[in-house]
């Protein structure tokens, strides 16, 4: 495909690392520094320039674009841009990133032809609530292809003698990886289940729901008292989703106008509390100890991880943090802090799951990027219908098939059929092999 790109920022930079690996892209920005990042590291072409200004368009080589993504900062020079990159070139397909989550309710993004918004901090804000669905797990990753999860469950359980990874195996849930001792590990269907690994299941996520009450005896079953740190836009939008669970929601700010804007954009349901301070007195006085869950929204990685810890030395169980900086994936990993990707790393997912392509294969860290997903999905013009797929070495991934919402061992299955989901899980170490391996197929 001939991909363009309006912006060269944290998400046009990995979306152009993403798509270019098997298609053509072009990136334009005004930043000279952050085009000379890509053009270095990328094979790719950049054009420095306004996305707002025709006249940029004119340097295009293409006469047609399958796809355009407008991923600027400004939602009014990505809709903009839409409009004006169509007196230049053909466009097949175009897709936004919005903030203002109003255009959800207007006509604009259908005047102007737009295939797809994405609205970030509304995806953000339903990975939290996720939590919420599934409070035994211990994160929970979610697909635009499948209504499958990537759910792991810390083994809480007394008595682990008799269970083997199998046990837990079908055609609804696979065991994508375990994590024992700090150290990741693809698992054999023999495998002991020891208490407190760390196990990853994938596949539908009601049977998920049931084996985390048989794993974890030690979380609660409900949460019903959760605080935020920070108010700003996305804490306001989590707090937003989190009430229709009917919880109990204190958010804790020291700004005084974030505090009124969370006030009435909640309309009075959840608790702002306006904090002069922000160190361990808040635990304390303002009852936060009691809490069954603390999600830290702030706009600052460093201090969402400081809130994180401090409400684990507190005990309390289920602490989430928001995070935009992959360096600090692991490290939160590791300290056993639940980690949401922010807006910027949601977007990015979100506009490659909705591209619906068969040559875009989507990828998910976890572990705390100690471990690999990709997943590829077979649309009706896809090279793959009617062809048998060979699976990769055991040593490289694991890998399965979604068909019509159960799962097959690729060994199994005598021809790839439209609608088919092909997945493979694998360790950091691996990553290469198994990434050469599903975009070639």
């Amino acid at each position: 495909m001939n991909i363009i790109i309006a912006g060269a920022g944290t998400v046009g930079y990995s979306l152009s690392r993403s798509l270019s690996f098997q298609h053509s892209v072009i990136v334009i920005d005004k930043d000279q520094e952050k085009l000379d990042r890509l053009d270095d590291e990328i094979d790719i072409l950049v054009i420095r320039g306004d996305v707002e200004d025709p006249k940029t368009y004119d340097n295009i080589s293409y006469e047609k674009v399958d796809l355009f993504i407008a991923v600027t900062d400004s939602d009014e020079a990505n809709l903009l841009a839409t409009l004006i990159v169509e007196d230049v070139v053909e466009v097949q397909r175009k897709i936004v990133r919005l903030k203002n989550d109003g255009f959800l309710k207007s006509h604009v993004l259908e005047k102007l032809q737009i295939d797809y918004a994405v609205f970030p901090d509304i995806t953000t804000a339903n990975k939290v609530k996720a939590l919420l669905t599934f409070p035994k797990a211990n994160n929970v990753k979610v697909f635009h292809q499948t209504r499958h999860k990537l759910i792991s469950i810390k083994v809480e359980k007394k008595d682990v003698q008799d269970l083997k990874v199998g046990s837990f195996c079908g055609d609804e849930v696979v065991v994508a990886g375990i994590e024992r001792e700090k150290e990741f590990f693809i698992p054999s269907m023999e495998e002991p289940i020891a208490q407190h690994d760390l196990v990853y299941f994938f596949g539908h996520p009601d049977r998920i729901g049931k084996i985390a009450e048989v794993l974890d005896e030690k979380m609660p079953g409900e949460i019903k008292k959760v605080v935020i740190f920070g108010a700003n836009t996305l804490a306001q939008k989590i707090a937003k989703v989190l009430l229709e669970k009917r919880l109990e929601i204190k958010m804790i700010e020291k700004d005084r106008a974030l505090c009124k804007r969370a006030s009435a954009f909640l309309e009075g349901r959840a608790t702002i509390i306006n904090a002069a301070y922000d160190d361990h007195r808040l635990f304390e006085e303002e009852g936060v100890k009691y809490a069954d869950m603390v999600i830290a929204a702030g706009q600052n990685d460093e201090k969402n991880i400081v809130k994180c810890v401090e409400a684990k030395e507190y005990g309390i169980r289920k602490v989430v943090a928001i995070n935009n900086d992959k360096s600090y994936y692991n490290l939160m990993h590791k300290m056993g802090v639940v980690v949401v990707r922010g807006s910027k790393a949601g977007a990015h997912y979100a506009i490659l799951e909705k591209i619906s392509s068969s040559s875009i294969v989507t990828q998910r860290l976890y572990c705390g990027g100690a471990a690999v997903m990709f997943m590829r999905k077979v649309y009706p013009d896809s090279v793959l219908i009617g062809k048998q797929i060979k699976p990769p070495a055991e040593e490289v991934a694991k890998s399965v098939l979604i068909r019509k919402e159960r799962l097959f061992g690729l060994a199994l299955i005598e021809h790839i059929e439209e609608g088919d989901i092909i997945v493979a899980f694998g360790g950091v170490e691996e990553k290469d092999e198994a990434e050469r391996w599903i975009y070639s197929l």
